[in-house]
């Protein structure tokens, strides 16, 4: 195998200005092994990108960039549970569309999400009420450090809210990931955006999860972005209590007994949702969704984004005293 020049700026959600010397696609071990192989005799990291939807692509990577192209879909009865094996490179939304035509149930509330199968373990996907940690049995990876492959039960990845080992350990490349989904309907629905609905199918609730980010998140066709750029912060009630400003806001009991606040009600009260700070915008559908303002013909680097990042959390920790905590990862 041999590298390959690539340039990478329509390979991220953001449309960053970004390249790589040293590009391969792998599709198996013995590709991870040969590339590993051509690495080290290089001196070189190795960095895995997915579509790039929840990363900050560098203007330059200075290692090895690669990227899976694995698309199996393995089904197995268990049950009163159906075990399925999908590949990296899968694209998360159409393993959505998969299991509702498979009538396999589960992942409903996660439907719209950009991204692809292999990314979703890392940030432990999750929205309206539902985490993909979940339905994980476990995460099939590459071990650099060993240069041999190794199952991680779903216990051993360490999941938690928007983290797992993954975003620790950069020697484990995800090859493909198991799930343990459902055989009956039985939907969550307690989030406020979903209590108010009844749905007979899970096909009812997917179409009706994307119709609700669809007019919460721009278009990333128009408006090149990553989502929510910041998590929602959790707090003790002793923290909550002390801090008067934060009474203003709504706020919400997690099941630990913290407080969870909402990050975008924060930027939005200060009037920051429209705000443009260099190449980067805040939505105007979302103060949470950072947009690239150059997007098509200008140039926008991950330097843009550092400085609105740092612009913001400035203004929400001198108005609020919260710390707010990024949920993309800088590559």
């Amino acid at each position: 195998m041999s590298p390959e020049a690539k340039i990478l700026t329509n390979d991220n959600g953001l449309h960053l200005k970004s390249e790589a010397k040293y590009f391969f696609d792998f599709d198996s071990i013995d590709d991870l092994k040969k590339i590993t192989d051509f690495a080290k005799k290089e001196n070189k990291s190795i960095q895995i990108i997915g579509s790039g939807t929840n990363a900050i692509f560098p203007e330059y990577f200075s290692d090895v960039v690669i990227r899976s192209t694995n698309n199996d879909f393995t089904l197995d009865d268990a049950g009163d549970r159906v075990s399925l094996s999908v590949g990296a490179a899968v694209v998360w939304d159409d393993l959505i569309d998969f299991c509702v035509n498979k009538g396999l149930f589960g992942l409903g509330n996660l439907a719209g999400i950009p991204g692809t199968v292999g990314a979703a373990p890392v940030q432990n996907i999750g929205a309206y009420g539902e985490e993909i940690s979940n339905f994980i049995d476990h995460v099939e990876c590459f071990d650099l450090d060993t240069n041999n492959q190794v199952r991680l039960s779903k216990s051993e990845c360490k999941f938690g809210y928007r983290k797992s080992i993954f975003q620790e350990s950069d020697n484990l490349i995800i090859v493909s990931v198991g799930l343990s989904l459902l055989k009956k309907f039985e939907p969550k629905l307690h989030y406020q955006d979903l209590k108010d609905h009844s749905f007979t199918d899970e096909g009812e609730l997917v179409e009706t999860v994307r119709n609700i980010r669809n007019r919460k998140i721009p278009d990333p066709k128009d408006f090149p972005n990553l989502g929510s750029f910041f998590k929602n912060p959790t707090i003790t009630k002793e923290e909550y209590e002390k801090n008067s400003k934060l009474h203003e806001l709504k706020s919400y009991d997690s099941d630990n007994g913290d407080i969870k606040l909402s990050a975008g009600e924060m930027l939005d009260k200060l009037g920051l949702k429209g705000l443009q700070l260099k190449n980067i915008g805040l939505s105007n559908k979302h103060a949470l969704i950072l947009i690239n303002c150059a997007y098509p013909n200008g140039v926008c680097t991950a330097d843009d984004v550092k400085h609105a990042e740092n612009y913001l959390l400035n203004k929400v920790s001198d108005s609020y005293g919260i710390t707010l905590e990024r949920e993309p990862i800088y590559l």
